[in-house]
């Protein structure tokens, strides 16, 4: 909708130019996580997409603004189902590596070459790759990648064509909130 068209540029412009209000605080991956997995069940069912969790045991709280996390977990869950074949699987996992948490939602779908990957991660570039014919506004990826940003964490995309995607947010060290 043009709603969601101008948040998403608004959104874009307010982080570029660093005014973006983010609320820090302690948040449970877990919940949010299984938060975001059923709120989308729906939109898999309808695709005829297999969409579950899979998280380690005592994921430690991380430092993140809420809303956006889930707005970051959203948007690519909903890139995972959009570009994926019917029968296909979108997994969203949680663990721990080399000391950092890691949130990677994985699809099998149709995958990007590098230089596809370089082009969705421009705003307003939409691969016509899907499946099914998408609308959208082309600010999915740039978007998601300046929240992660925001919330001092990395996005890593990794994908080959025919094969599927997988897009890590990477939570540091020192983003982690460890008790004791």
């Amino acid at each position: 909708t043009i709603e969601e068209l101008l948040t998403s540029i608004l959104d874009i412009s307010k982080l570029e130019a660093g005014k973006f209000e983010l609320n820090f605080t302690a948040v449970d991956v877990s919940e949010l996580v299984e938060d975001c997995a059923g709120s989308l069940q729906p939109l898999a069912k309808r695709a005829r997409i297999v969409l579950r969790t899979s998280l380690a045991q005592d994921l430690p709280a991380v430092v993140a603004d809420p809303r956006r996390l889930k707005q970051i977990l959203l948007n690519l869950l909903t890139n995972a189902i959009k570009f994926n074949k019917e029968g296909g699987q979108v997994i969203v996992s949680g663990s721990m590596v080399d000391g950092e948490l890691r949130l990677r939602v994985r699809d099998n779908g149709v995958g990007m070459t590098k230089d596809e990957i370089a082009f969705a991660m421009q705003p307003f570039h939409q691969l016509d790759t899907a499946p099914r014919k998408q609308t959208g506004t082309g600010l999915g990826l740039p978007v998601t990648k300046a929240l992660v940003d925001a919330n001092r964490a990395r996005l890593v995309l990794t994908s080959e064509p025919g094969v599927g995607t997988s897009a890590d947010v990477i939570f540091p060290a020192e983003r982690l909130f460890t008790s004791g």
